[in-house]
């Protein structure tokens, strides 16, 4: 009886211990921000700046869609490739949240289901603007069509803040409760969590795109610093 508590204890410990693969896995989360800001730089350059005006009629959005060529499918793919490195940041950051929160680890696994939604929903919806419209503008198919499907690429990053909202505040609770971070990272993840669930008004309102915009990119800028201080962390707990 004694033996199997001792072999019980054992497990449980072992458990407790970080994985040789959690450092790499949390390393994920920096080939998450670089990939992320290499697409958008793309964007910026070779997307953005062949868009129509808002205003302009279906035709010309359909022509500048064919203009982008194969750069637009590169970059579309660029900024879908931030997925794979944020999914393996995300489970180096559910191990530390688990062993941080402790119990049931209920905040731990709020965040690590909120982070796979977040991650997939924007780039299902950029495959769908990049792809999909462009390959209708390309075909000569309807313009009408193409430009709205244009349009799930802002409308998929808006849904994605509520999964956002609930990664970061559920993560920063954790954070701040356990003291595994510093708090200035804990306290701007809850603000940020605030700033992503206002940004959802960009479903109702073309307006908070800008609000929309703000918050994604502090929240990449987040993400590297938690990144990092949870790899110096785990540094010098491998050091002990």
């Amino acid at each position: 009886m004694a033996s199997k508590v001792i072999e019980s204890e054992r497990t449980v410990k072992e458990i407790e211990q970080p994985s040789r693969w959690e450092r790499p896995a949390l390393a994920g989360g920096i080939g998450y921000v670089a990939v992320f800001f290499v697409g958008m730089v793309c964007f910026i350059l070779f997307v953005a700046s062949k868009f129509a005006p808002m205003d302009a009629p279906p035709e010309e959005h359909a022509a500048a869609y064919r203009e982008m060529g194969s750069l637009g499918d590169v970059t579309f793919y660029l900024l879908t490739l931030q997925a794979p490195f944020l999914l393996l940041f995300l489970g180096g950051l559910y191990a530390v949240l688990r062993r941080a929160e402790g119990g049931s680890g209920a905040l731990a696994v709020s965040a690590f289901g909120a982070g796979i939604a977040m991650s997939m929903i924007w780039p299902i919806g950029l495959v769908i603007a990049g792809g999909v419209a462009t390959g209708i503008a390309e075909a000569g198919g309807d313009a009408i069509t193409a430009f709205n499907l244009d349009g799930m690429a802002p409308l998929s990053l808006a849904l994605s803040a509520f999964p956002r909202t609930v990664l970061l505040g559920a993560a920063s609770l954790v954070l701040l409760g356990s003291g595994i971070a510093p708090r200035w990272i804990g306290w701007t993840g809850l603000a940020l969590g605030a700033l992503s669930f206002i940004s959802t008004g960009m479903l109702v309102s073309g307006a908070m795109f800008p609000l929309l915009m703000l918050g994604t990119l502090l929240f990449v800028v987040w993400i590297l610093a938690l990144c990092v201080a949870l790899l110096r962390r785990s540094k010098g707990y491998a050091a002990k």
